[in-house]
């Protein structure tokens, strides 16, 4: 027989707030959803990323020529994708921050702190992965398919926890 005393009251308010959060999560992640049905166009944001990178290749010494939004390396080629721009984890992670319950200036610290954090650690990952693949390919593709798609997983996660973490404080 359940229990009606405080703690069931606690409990309860505690999984009206849980899957309050979870379904604001959710339906904050509809954008993500949207760019990829509607096909939209993140062209601006591929600029952005090759050539941040590609400068920092060159300052590196590698031997890398760009073509549109590959990168080049005595016939390796990496595209830099809409995916390798790191949106879907940005939007997530914006997600994230929009559901916590807190304040709007919060929130703004929120965004100002973890973003530009993500975004640093992305243009990283894929400065990482092209010098990898100018050293060892076969490297490249495990790391690539499956270490850093479930690294950006975690570094958002890691990030939204930080933030939360600090706005506690």
């Amino acid at each position: 027989m359940p229990s009606s005393g405080p703690e069931c009251t606690l409990t309860n308010k505690k999984l009206k707030e849980t899957f309050t959060f979870l379904s604001k999560v959710l339906a904050l992640s509809i954008p993500i959803y949207l760019v990829i049905w509607l096909g939209i166009d993140l062209g601006i944001l591929q600029e952005i990323v090759i050539r941040v990178v590609f400068f920092f290749l060159r300052i590196t010494g590698a031997p890398v020529q760009r073509h549109g939004f590959s990168l080049v390396f005595e016939g390796f080629s990496f595209y830099i994708s809409k995916d390798c721009t790191g949106w879907k984890g940005m939007l997530f992670l914006t997600a994230l921050i929009l559901a916590t319950k807190t304040t709007w200036k919060k929130r703004a610290f929120g965004f100002a702190l973890t973003l530009p954090i993500f975004f640093v650690f992305n243009l990283f990952r894929i400065i990482l992965m092209v010098l990898l693949g100018i050293i060892n390919r076969d490297l490249f593709y495990l790391l690539h398919d499956l270490v850093w798609q479930l690294s950006m997983i975690a570094v958002v996660v890691l990030l939204w926890g930080m933030w939360f973490k600090i706005k506690f404080k």
